[in-house]
């Protein structure tokens, strides 16, 4: 197995290609127990590949495919990357760890239905949930690392592929029109998104029901 430095990201556009796979010097092989990995290139659907071969030996256990990544995560996000596998419906995971390399986020799906046909993933920041860390949960804010897991069910042996590895940037492009009912007075309506812990929004004392609208001004994720 190997692990390389780290590979500076900035996010200056709304979809940034991670890795298009045509050096997978980067790319580090870890396994438990009998369970064995091998990473090698192989051919995607628009370019090269990373191709997983495992074999869990008639056991249990997980293998993983991790690279290091530098990449700072805004409120909203999204990876995506083409995938597909001949292989038994074991447990896929997609994690991300933090700089510190002790919390770690993740997307799992158990028995997943890996297709010999190419199909593209997307990974929503929604769907990232809490694994386990110091940090005890809480929003992700910067990536030291992303691994791909393969985690025994059924167990078996099997190849998978993945090919090019985006980034997205989903957070809103502008501020909220935020409007309500009513406001008293140091509690406008924008104190309800204006992120700043000390401010909100308060409604004046009123028996009839009080409402706040918020307009994001198109379909967005929050």
């Amino acid at each position: 197995s190997r692990e390389s430095a780290i590979v500076p990201t900035t996010v200056a556009m709304k979809r940034v290609v991670l890795d298009q796979f045509q050096d997978l010097s980067g790319w580090g092989a870890f396994a438990s127990g009998q369970a064995e990995l091998h990473i090698s290139q192989d051919r995607g659907p628009d370019g090269a590949a990373m191709r997983l071969d495992f074999d869990f030996k008639g056991s249990g256990g997980f293998v993983v495919a991790r690279r290091l990544f530098s990449l700072s995560l805004p409120d909203a996000y999204a990876f995506r990357f083409n995938l597909r596998g001949d292989a038994p419906r074991n447990k896929f995971e997609f994690k991300l760890v933090d700089p510190t390399g002790k919390n770690v986020w993740r997307y799992q799906q158990e028995a997943f239905d890996f297709t010999s046909d190419w199909q593209p993933l997307l990974i929503r920041s929604s769907q990232m949930e809490f694994a386990w860390g110091p940090a005890g949960g809480g929003r992700m804010t910067a990536v030291g690392a992303i691994e791909f897991v393969i985690t025994a069910g059924p167990g078996g042996k099997g190849t998978v592929w993945i090919g090019d590895l985006q980034f997205e940037d989903r957070s809103f492009a502008s501020q909220p029109t935020v409007t309500a009912s009513s406001a008293a007075s140091g509690h406008e309506p924008r104190c309800a998104v204006d992120r700043q812990r000390e401010s909100s929004w308060r409604s004046t004392p009123s028996a009839a029901p009080q409402w706040l609208l918020i307009d994001l001004e198109g379909e967005h994720e929050y």
